[in-house]
């Protein structure tokens, strides 16, 4: 089982992706680790709710917190998140 696992999530993933990229790029006034430590927080809360109304589950969450720390680490220079003005 994946987070996202009903038909047209694919679809919802992307056009969620391209939305928050537009709201992270307005950020740009902030230092991009205040970004990210922002955004982890979030995310924490995020994944916490989803957890606690059982939409997924502890090893789902990991997974996924496996998988962007993968694409962390091994992506390319300018392969990665989008690049921010400081």
């Amino acid at each position: 089982m994946s987070l996202v696992n009903e038909p047209g999530d694919d679809a919802a993933v992307e056009e969620c992706i391209e939305e928050l990229e537009e709201l992270i790029m307005s950020l740009d006034r902030y230092p991009p680790a205040a970004v990210a430590v922002a955004m982890g927080t979030c995310l924490e809360g995020l994944l916490g709710a989803l957890l606690d109304e059982r939409r997924c589950t502890a090893a789902e969450v990991g997974e996924l917190l496996r998988e962007i720390e993968s694409g962390v680490l091994e992506a390319p220079p300018g392969e990665g998140a989008p690049t921010y003005k400081e």
